[in-house]
């Protein structure tokens, strides 16, 4: 791939950014490291979101997110590549050799007119192309923000909702609603603990459930409201919107 190539998938015009106004489909190679698995799934999340890639992961074993969590936990912030570190240094080096240039010319007696002419453009080429290298390094770490972001969300979705996890006390609220409980002992029976997209989905079930009863009438809302009778029982007054098999279910449906 070359340098333009790069710099126009990190750009704001890039591929992957005009699939964000579609519904994306990009399938991802089989990778051999668990570094490489990390990096896929980076940029998976950079650009369909957190909602669709928490589902997408929620149907991975416990033993694949266990080795993306040991990934994230091994390097929690993401790597930069060779190439921008070798431009790094080569800017450093020119900046370098272009400051020497210039504090030369006044300890330089004797080195002619011509001499120092050519010393001076010297000097001032080495530090213009820095200064062209430090602008290419600039915008390829700004056209690799969202990655950037995209590495520690994704470590908060593959990790445990441990007493470390940020959102643990959230997923605690969001299992007070019923079919969001129905979910996580769903998750704890099929495929083991709970991790971090697991909230995520749990938290778009309350959302949805939240939705849906904004649809009610306001007179009926009203009555049950200033009732003695519960105002709001999900499982009993509603039904559900998707129904939530098991991992083994649907095999069995599969094979038939």
């Amino acid at each position: 791939m070359s340098l333009f190539q790069q710099l126009l998938d990190g750009s704001l015009v890039s591929r992957q950014r005009l699939m964000e106004a579609r519904h994306f489909y990009a399938p991802m190679r089989a990778a051999t490291t668990a570094g490489q698995v990390y990096a896929q799934w980076t940029e998976r999340l950079s650009t369909q979101g957190e909602l669709a890639s928490a589902r997408e992961l929620a149907g991975l074993s416990d033993a694949e997110l266990l080795e993306m969590e040991a990934e994230f936990v091994r390097s929690p912030l993401r790597g930069r590549s060779e190439r921008f570190r070798s431009a790094l240094r080569t800017g450093s080096a020119l900046a370098a050799a272009g400051a020497f240039g210039l504090a030369l010319q006044g300890l330089t007696v004797g080195f002619g007119e011509g001499g120092y002419r050519v010393l001076q453009m010297f000097s001032v080429a080495c530090l213009l192309a820095a200064l062209c290298v430090a602008v290419a390094g600039a915008y390829v770490a700004f056209g690799s923000l969202h990655l950037d972001m995209a590495h520690g969300t994704l470590g908060l979705c593959v990790g445990r909702l441990d007493e470390q996890h940020p959102w643990l006390h959230d997923s605690v609220a969001a299992t007070r609603h019923p079919l969001a409980e129905e979910y996580r002992r769903q998750v704890l029976r099929d495929r083991g603990p709970l991790r971090g997209m697991d909230f995520i989905i749990m938290r778009d079930i309350v959302r949805t459930q939240d939705a849906m009863d904004r649809t009610r009438w306001a007179r009926t809302v009203a009555e049950r409201l200033q009732c003695l009778v519960p105002a709001f029982n999900p499982s009993a007054s509603e039904p559900r919107l998707v129904r939530v098999e098991s991992v083994a279910i649907s095999e069995r449906r599969r094979r038939q």
